[in-house]
């Protein structure tokens, strides 16, 4: 029986899985499903702790809930009922800016609390006036660029390098408007405006949005945390995962005779540590990018050329729980950005205890920290008990903390949040060409195109559907055409 293996058991790679096998039944001829995943554990960056009534997300706190295929999936597997919104403090956001202060999202009100001076304000209300830019402009814009140009130096400055901070861990002046927040770009050419397109779609209303609206949605989580939805998934007799799995690299040990040939090319899977091997028909690499480079190198040489250049630094999460009168220092809210003119090395601020009280013994406080990333990588070099008193203290000094903390969990991510460069376009570009060239190989995880888990869970549906189909022979079908990528 032929056999499709997917590289990874994150929420891409598993929902790579579950896509693949509900088209296996249109296919001709059956094959096998066979996740292999590294670690001793599903869910990828979605690691749940729970340590005596705390629960901790180790990765990110949830998603926007504005994907309706992955909607769809979970409803398929049973488990969309677990999933729980975000209190209605999501919708409170404070920046750090001499003391801390509420973004509000009515201009007058935002005019109040003075992030920015009176001329940005003006200069940011008049957005909607500034002349849409040409396509090849904007294609080589950073993020910086495309916000001082709409909104103005002060607002790219003091509200969009500090946001990208929170969302990337990065720079805005280094990133790619295009590729790191498309439904930006797609507004202004639809629109002429970020106003006027904001507008439109809160015109249309949440059913009108497609599956690309990605400009809005409520904070979702699950009660067991993002972990159980891997973990839920993992469980399906649909396939088989095996974890303590490492691939090393990937063989072609048949060549295709050409694109359109029915027989899929066959690789060889070497498993690191054990002297194994497993035969595939056709693979989904659902890991990291830089994992992907090297799993991929030997059969196809152009996509781990290119891979190999985004760049992923180390983000580190501490997680510190406190005692109920903690509670008081904190004002109600999603949490605080920190800009990098503070002197504080802490990027930003999470209340998970605020958005899902269920996180934390009753009253208690949990708030996760972020720190490194592309701005201040050396952070991970700190140990454990560094970070958590180097976190403690710029608390303290924030928000009049006196108490201490009752409760660590310090987790590093070496390699966390890809940075869509400049290149990352083009990058795009070159990788998919170069896989047209290699049928049978396909690319999941978020290295490409979005790094959200919402986007990895759909960039996962999109790439096992192409795979069952390629495999399966499925007539009249996008997909089956290895150019269809």
């Amino acid at each position: 029986m032929k056999r499709l293996v997917i590289i990874g058991a994150g929420i891409s790679g598993l929902c790579a899985a579950h896509e693949a096998a509900r088209y296996r039944s249109k296919a001709a001829d059956g094959f096998e499903i066979l996740v292999l995943e590294a670690s001793s554990k599903v869910g990828g960056k979605a690691r749940t702790v729970k340590r005596d009534g705390w629960l901790i997300e180790a990765g990110p706190t949830g998603y926007l809930d504005n994907e309706p295929e992955f909607n769809k999936l979970l409803e398929q597997n049973g488990i969309l009922h677990e999933k729980v919104q975000a209190n209605d403090a999501a919708a409170r956001r404070y920046l750090l800016h001499s003391r801390l202060r509420e973004i509000k999202t009515h201009p007058l009100a935002f005019a109040r609390s003075r992030i920015i001076g009176p001329i940005g304000m003006l200069r940011m209300m008049a957005e909607p006036f500034v002349p849409r830019a040409k396509p090849e402009r904007v294609a080589l814009e950073s993020i910086w660029d495309f916000a001082s140009r709409r909104l103005g130096v002060a607002a790219a400055n003091k509200l969009i390098a500090p946001m990208v901070l929170g969302v990337f861990a990065g720079d805005a002046r280094q990133l790619s408007v295009s590729a790191s927040f498309p439904n930006l770009v797609e507004l202004e050419r639809d629109y002429g405006s970020l106003t006027r397109g904001m507008i439109a779609s809160r015109r249309k209303g949440p059913s009108n949005q497609g599956p690309r609206s990605g400009l809005s949605g409520k904070l979702v989580s699950f009660r067991r945390g993002l972990q159980s939805v891997a973990v839920a998934l993992a469980e399906s007799d649909k396939f088989t995962v095996r974890c303590d799995t490492k691939v090393q690299k990937i063989e072609a040990i048949t060549t295709a005779h050409g694109s359109n040939d029915r027989r899929p090319p066959r690789y060889r899977l070497l498993i690191d540590g054990i002297g194994s091997s497993i035969e595939a028909n056709a693979v989904v690499a659902a890991g990291e990018a830089c994992a992907n480079a090297h799993t991929v190198e030997k059969v196809a040489p152009e996509v781990a050329m290119a891979l190999s250049e985004i760049t992923t630094p180390p983000v580190v999460v501490v997680a510190l729980g406190f005692r109920p009168q903690a509670a008081l220092n904190f004002p109600t809210g999603f949490g605080v950005l920190i800009p990098r003119d503070q002197g504080y090395r802490t990027l930003g601020c999470i209340w998970d205890s605020q958005l899902f009280p269920e996180r934390s013994p009753k009253d208690h406080v949990l708030l996760r920290a972020m720190l490194g990333g592309s701005v201040d990588p050396d952070v991970a070099d700190l140990d454990d008990d560094s970070l958590v008193e180097l976190v403690s203290d710029e608390l303290a000094r924030i928000f009049g903390l006196t108490s201490l903390p009752i409760l660590s969990e310090v987790t590093k991510w070496p390699f966390a949040i890809p940075q869509y460069d400049l290149g990352h376009p083009l990058r795009v570009a070159r990788i998919e060409a170069a896989l047209e060239r290699t049928p049978g190989l396909f690319l999941a995880g978020n290295g490409l195109h979005g790094v959200a888990f919402s986007k990895s869970a759909v960039t996962g549906i999109d790439q096992g559907r192409r795979a069952a189909r390629w495999l399966g022979g499925i007539p009249n079908a996008p997909g089956t055409d290895p150019k269809e990528r």
